[in-house]
C-alpha cells in the first residue's frame, strides 16, 4: 500500500500529502521518463540558445542526460527495489535502491551492509536548474528517509550509502547530514554515508 508523505508546495509554502509507492513498475518508470524527458530537454535547448558548450551544460545539468527507462530491467532483480512520490497523479521523484550489495566505510559498522541509493532524481519541474519556478520540495528528503527505514527494516540498522554528483553534495551532506567518507568513490563522486546513529538522528531520534 502506498505510504502517506508530506511534500512542501513551493507556490503556497505549504505542506501538500502525497503518496510514496513502495514498488514502482516499470510501465509506471517509463511513464514518469516520458514526463520527465521534456522538461530536461527544454532545459538543455535553453542553456545551448545562451551559448554553452556541452560541457557546460553537463556540468550545471548534472543528470540530464539520466534515462529511467534504461533503469527498468534492474527493477526485477532481487537486490533491488524502485520506489517514487507521487502527487496529483504525477510523478515528483524515483530512487533505484540496492539491499546489501554494497557495504558501510564508517566505524562502528565498517564493512557491514547497507541500502545503496543508486539513483534519486527529483522531477526536473521541481528543480530550479531546470525551471524557474520549481513545483515541489522534500522530494528527495523523503525518498532518502525511505531509505532509512528500508535499511531498518532489512536489519541493516538504517545504514545508507551513496555516490553524490557535484551537485547534490549540499543536500546529503547539510539537508540529510550525511557523513561524507574522506576518499571518494567511483568515478571520482564523493561517497556519503548513514552510521546506524546518523539514521536514528536523520529520523529524529525515533529510529
Amino acid at each position: 500500500m502506498p505510504i502517506d508523505v508530506l511534500i512542501k508546495d513551493k507556490a503556497t509554502g505549504g505542506l501538500v500529502l502525497a503518496l510514496l509507492v513502495e514498488d514502482v513498475e516499470p510501465s509506471e518508470v517509463a511513464k514518469a521518463e516520458a514526463s520527465w524527458r521534456p522538461v530536461r530537454e527544454a532545459a538543455v535547448r535553453s542553456l545551448r540558445s545562451q551559448g554553452l558548450t556541452d560541457a557546460q551544460i553537463a556540468g550545471h545539468l548534472q543528470h540530464a542526460h539520466w534515462d529511467w527507462i534504461a533503469k527498468t530491467p534492474l527493477i526485477s532483480l532481487l537486490a533491488f527495489k524502485c520506489v517514487g512520490i507521487k502527487y496529483q497523479d504525477e510523478w515528483q521523484g524515483l530512487a533505484l535502491l540496492q539491499s546489501g550489495t554494497k557495504f558501510a566505510g564508517l566505524a562502528p559498522d565498517r564493512g557491514k551492509p547497507l541500502i545503496y541509493v543508486d539513483y534519486l532524481e527529483s522531477a526536473p519541474w521541481n528543480l530550479a536548474g531546470f525551471v524557474e519556478q520549481p513545483k515541489y520540495g522534500l522530494i528527495g528528503f523523503r525518498l532518502i528517509e525511505y531509505a532509512v527505514r528500508y535499511s531498518q527494516a532489512e536489519g541493516f540498522f538504517g545504514r545508507v550509502g551513496l555516490l553524490a554528483l557535484p551537485q547534490a553534495e549540499e543536500f546529503y551532506e547539510n539537508g540529510c547530514r550525511m557523513l561524507r567518507v574522506d576518499e571518494a568513490g567511483e568515478h571520482g563522486m564523493a561517497w556519503f554515508e548513514f552510521t546506524r546513529e546518523q539514521a536514528v538522528a536523520f529520523l529524529g531520534g525515533g529510529g
